[in-house]
């Protein structure tokens, strides 16, 4: 799986790093994929699986998915 964090959420994964590779042998509920990477669920406000807005917690991907998540942002 293909995943770019975006915003603050590369503070969360050891390798400080934005995009990662993400090996996947099946299927595997996003949520769960997140938790084993340390990045606290509650932290992403978007999620886009594919090129498509998709609910985190009720998100399955594969090996083959592109994933970018997005925190919280405020501004002015």
């Amino acid at each position: 799986m293909n995943l770019q964090l975006g915003g603050h959420l590369p503070f969360y994964v050891s390798t400080r790093q934005g995009k990662l590779e993400v090996p996947l042998k099946e299927p595997a509920r996003l949520s769960e994929v997140l938790s084993q990477l340390g990045i606290p669920v509650s932290e992403v406000y978007l999620t886009v699986v594919n090129g498509e807005l998709v609910t985190l917690d009720e998100t399955t991907v594969s090996d083959s998915d592109d994933v970018r998540l997005f925190p919280p942002m405020d501004g002015g």
